[in-house]
């Protein structure tokens, strides 16, 4: 199973990755009303981190661009503290992350702008 081309290593421009698997975002709602992830975010990327890159749920750049309520965001020092437990965790497991960043724009709702 290990000549499988799926489990090869393969080279994206400067990225090399040790398989061709991708784990897709998938927006889980799971951060505080702060935006700012649970402790258990980095348990979870940090299990998937055996797939050649995992790419975030997308994560709000601002206060002004939160869309959807209880999502993370990056803006803030608890939000960045937080994600970086995660990263530092899909890291030490020999994993690559890449952060989606988001803006709503004009779908977000009222209530959820400062």
């Amino acid at each position: 199973m290990t000549s499988s081309p799926i489990l090869q290593p393969v080279t994206i421009g400067d990225l090399t990755l040790k398989n061709r698997i991708v784990m897709a975002p998938l927006t889980r709602s799971l951060s505080s009303t702060a935006g700012v992830p649970p402790d258990f975010a980095a348990d979870y990327y940090g299990q998937r981190a055996s797939a050649g890159l995992i790419v975030s749920e997308a994560t709000i750049i601002s206060p002004q661009a939160v869309g959807y309520a209880y999502t993370p965001g990056i803006w803030s020092d608890d939000q960045v503290a937080a994600r970086t437990r995660v990263v530092s965790t899909v890291l030490i497991n020999d994993g690559c992350i890449f952060l989606q960043l988001w803006h709503t724009s004009r779908i977000s709702h009222p209530d959820l702008q400062p």
